[in-house]
């Protein structure tokens, strides 16, 4: 065996093997040992630990046939019991040959040689391959050759197998942080929001559109990802689009993509967001800001589940699960002529309505309490925050509502110098909000309160009316200066009982 060509196949192998996944190194590598070292009917079996098989993982040939070999079965199989390489000088003459992957028309004399891949010890599986048989080439030297490839092969393997693993317990991980109803970012414990993270679980499993609606900052892109990570396309893209950040002329480019010189500019081809998102979830935010014209094109999408790229007569497929949201309340935008109808009812499918902090204060402590440790551990310290403070901000309404809680603890904790949060540390704006919607309510109640007090004295002198005139209704009205019939409706509405 000529050791410069071996040294260039090693070195052409490794590249391959570098460089690319194993489901397109492993065949490549395969043609090579044929094209290179002379090698023919080169053949991979990897253990399936399921079946407890070895099957044929890859071939030289275009396509692998679908034969498994038991433990100790044939060559192939005695090579993966015992871990240790065999040569067969002549194939048609070793009966435990069973020739079942290539079922060769044996003509001449062929050598059969076949390798163990191993990890850690451990056989992996076995890399086989035939080669015409000349006294004048040592086997053992193509054996060593051929079993150095498996250990290169073995580690790629090994290498690609532990990423997988990796990757699986990630996404496993994943879903363990949003399998119970707290999901992470989403913090509380009120009937509000516990009604969304129960809905949110239930339309993970589906591939429904789903519309979130809610005010800016309560956390609608959060429960977006949460949908996509809880679902079957975890571990596919989630790719997020906010329809009011990117100017109406690039939106429609941004989203179904452009051929080369499809409009000024286009110097090459690219893909669109709904393409990008192919077999994951695309979430479309701030829906309600998008423009009319474009609005008939997402119905195509949804309706047919296909785009056609600017510049392009191509129509392309796509598997997308849609997630919307929108700070606006869409059937107004329908109404007023601003909002497809047809459209609003492809997005409203599953409906989830996220509700502000003003409507959940209980969870607001929570919340205080979540991002003050996250902060604490982000810049190293040890920030307090007084009852009073948490008293305070619980009352406030929050117009921006998480989003801009998470900004104000944050700030609390940069800006902290004695580790200590006080009513003086809070901003003017939030207690002077606090007060005047106290006394905007106080104000309220006392005029609630009024109208009580005048019905009870009317109906005190409605009594009394009816007491001096012997309960005549007729001397009653003429006391009270009212008509029979207007102390006839206050008897009846003040409950007054007659004698």
């Amino acid at each position: 065996m000529q050791e410069k060509l071996a040294l260039e196949a090693i070195y052409e192998i490794s590249k391959v093997l570098g460089g690319e996944p194993v489901d397109k190194s492993l065949p490549y590598v395969l043609r090579l040992l044929e094209k290179l070292m002379g090698f023919e009917r080169v053949t991979l079996t990897m253990v399936d630990p399921e079946a407890g098989e070895l099957v044929v993982r890859a071939t030289s040939n275009t396509k692998a046939p679908q034969v498994s070999f038991k433990k100790g079965e044939g060559i192939i199989g005695k090579v993966w019991k015992h871990g240790i390489p065999m040569i067969i000088p002549d194939i048609s003459k070793e009966p435990e040959f069973l020739n079942k992957v290539w079922k060769r028309n044996i003509k001449g004399k062929i050598a059969f040689m076949a390798v163990p891949l191993k990890v850690e010890g451990k056989v992996i599986g076995v890399l086989s391959c035939d080669r015409e048989y000349t006294k004048k080439e040592s086997m053992d030297d193509y054996l060593r050759f051929l079993n150095m490839v498996a250990g290169l092969i073995a580690q790629h393997v090994r290498t690609w197998q532990k990423f997988r693993d990796e990757k699986r317990a990630l996404e496993i991980e994943l879903k363990r942080i949003y399998s119970n109803l707290k999901i992470e970012g989403i913090i509380g414990k009120s009937t509000a929001i516990m009604e969304v993270l129960e809905n949110v679980h239930k339309v993970a499993e589906t591939s429904a559109t789903v519309l979130l609606m809610g005010e800016s900052g309560v956390g609608k892109e959060v429960l977006a990802r949460a949908i996509h990570f809880l679902s079957p396309r975890a571990s596919k893209p989630f790719i997020k689009v906010n329809c009011a950040a990117i100017p109406e002329n690039l939106l429609e480019a941004e989203l179904f993509g452009y051929e080369k010189g499809a409009f000024t500019g286009a110097y090459v081809s690219k893909k669109g967001k709904f393409a990008l998102a192919h077999e994951g979830t695309i979430f479309l935010d701030e829906i309600g800001d998008m423009p009319l014209p474009l609005q008939a094109k997402i119905l195509r999408v949804l309706q047919e589940r296909e785009i056609e790229p600017l510049g392009s007569t191509k129509v392309i497929k796509v598997d997308i699960r849609v997630i919307a949201a929108t700070n606006k309340d869409l059937k107004k935008l329908v109404e007023k002529g601003q909002f497809r109808e047809d459209l609003y009812y492809r997005l409203n499918v599953i409906p989830i309505y996220v509700p502000p902090l003003r409507e959940r204060r209980e969870d607001i402590p929570l919340l205080i309490g979540y991002f003050l440790d996250k902060f604490n551990k982000e810049y190293k310290k040890e920030v307090v925050i007084e009852p009073e403070v948490i008293d305070i901000l619980t009352r406030y309404n929050w117009p921006g509502n998480v989003r801009e809680l998470q900004n104000l603890i944050e700030r609390f904790v940069i800006l902290s110098s004695d580790g200590v949060i006080r009513r003086k540390d809070i901003p003017r704006e939030i207690i002077e909000s606090v007060e005047k919607v106290e006394a905007a309510a106080n104000v309220s109640n006392t005029e609630r309160k009024l109208p009580s007090t005048i019905e009870l004295m009317e109906k005190e002198q409605i009594e009394k009316a009816l007491a001096e005139s012997g309960y005549v209704i007729k001397r009653a009205a003429k006391l009270l200066g009212m008509t029979p019939r207007q102390v006839s409706y206050r008897i009846k509405k003040y409950g007054i009982k007659l004698p």
